[in-house]
């Protein structure tokens, strides 16, 4: 595509997509807004008409594309079928991957857009031609945990208008300039399409695939009962609340077995692992990462070691952690650093104490 000073703009209706207009079109840039239909039961859910009436205000074209389709085989169904494997999804990462971002480029070409731009909290650098995410000036709202999936090509069309500047400040410029509504909007946490537990949602696909695994276990690594369980899905790795066991000490879900519906019970201890084996990687440099020292994240903002990797096969890699860490879910996603900058990352598949 021809590079012009057309940019279209991921909209949420939310107070960091509406102040990324904002900062675009005083940049000069002729901005588009389009909204993903991804979630809600309604032909219009109240986010796609708040971006469009927020495109209205500032004076900017709005686009619409329903994705609750692709949605729905992409992300919900790998969300159920990762619970029943055993393992934890991270759903916020495969969307960045498999839908926002290719549907992102794919309605700019449309559009005559060479640049795509989002409100997410991180930087962009280049570097000896290369493209890397950064860390965010606010440390607290930094995203570049979650967008290690993303390439050179797209990389080099992007811009992320709210990379250099604080919330505080993003919501201030929405106030002075007269959108009141948006800057007291809350942040939205967690998963898109579920409230804060995930069990229900859980529960209610399982049902409609008649695939409840009713009551279970609770052992210890020696395989000694310790107490029963209403199914392996609605645990996770790590998990410490809501056991409903009273061992008169601290005890962690350690292991899930799903053939056998057991839930393996352990101290803190027993989850301390050094190795993790990643499957999926994707590196943003092609430079050789087996000579490079890495600062590791398995956790969002939590737990940053250093650490090497050693490919070992066709998508598959081997973390080696300078310290144990408290191990990560199998389905969940590693991040690899050097200073701010993100390398690469990919899907945790195995981890375990060397």
């Amino acid at each position: 595509m021809n590079k012009n000073n057309r940019v279209l703009l991921a909209m949420s209706g939310g107070t960091d997509s509406s102040v990324s207009a904002i900062v675009l079109k005083e940049q000069g840039y002729n901005v588009e807004g389009i909204t993903f239909v991804m979630s809600g039961d309604e032909v219009e859910p109240q986010y796609l008409k708040n971006a469009r009436e927020l495109c209205g205000k500032l004076n900017i074209p709005h686009h619409s594309l329903d994705l609750r389709n692709e949605f729905n085989q992409k992300i919900i169904n790998y969300f159920v079928d990762e619970y029943l494997a055993g393992r934890t999804p991270h759903p916020c990462v495969r969307c960045n991957n498999l839908i926002k971002w290719p549907f992102l480029v794919d309605m700019a070409n449309k559009l005559d857009c060479f640049w795509i731009a989002t409100g997410h909290y991180v930087r962009l650098t280049n570097q000896e031609n290369e493209w890397f995410i950064t860390q965010a000036k606010d440390k607290d709202k930094d995203q570049s945990f979650f967008l290690w999936g993303i390439d050179q090509q797209i990389l080099s069309r992007t811009i992320f208008p709210l990379g250099n500047r604080l919330k505080s400040e993003v919501r201030k410029m929405a106030s002075d300039r007269n959108f009141t509504s948006v800057s007291t909007l809350k942040d939205s946490m967690g998963i898109c399409f579920l409230s804060n537990n995930y069990r229900p949602f859980i529960e209610l696909k399982l049902k409609e695939r008649n695939l409840l695994p009713g009551i279970g276990n609770f052992t210890d690594c020696n395989g000694k009962l310790l107490g029963i369980h209403n199914g392996y899905p609605f645990f996770t790795i790590g998990q410490r609340r809501g056991l409903g066991l009273h061992l008169n000490k601290p005890v962690y879900v350690s292991d899930i077995i799903p053939k056998s519906n057991t839930i393996v019970i352990g101290n803190k201890n027993e989850l301390l692992i050094n190795k993790i084996q990643l499957n999926g990687y994707h590196f943003s440099t092609c430079k050789d990462v087996e000579e490079q020292d890495f600062t590791v994240r398995i956790r969002y903002r939590k737990q940053a070691t250093n650490g090497t990797v050693k490919i070992i096969g066709q998508n598959k890699l081997i973390i080696s952690l300078i310290e144990p860490v408290v191990k990560e879910a199998a389905g969940q996603t590693a991040t690899f650093y050097i200073e701010e900058k993100v390398i690469g990352g990919g899907w945790i598949e195995d981890s375990w104490l060397d």
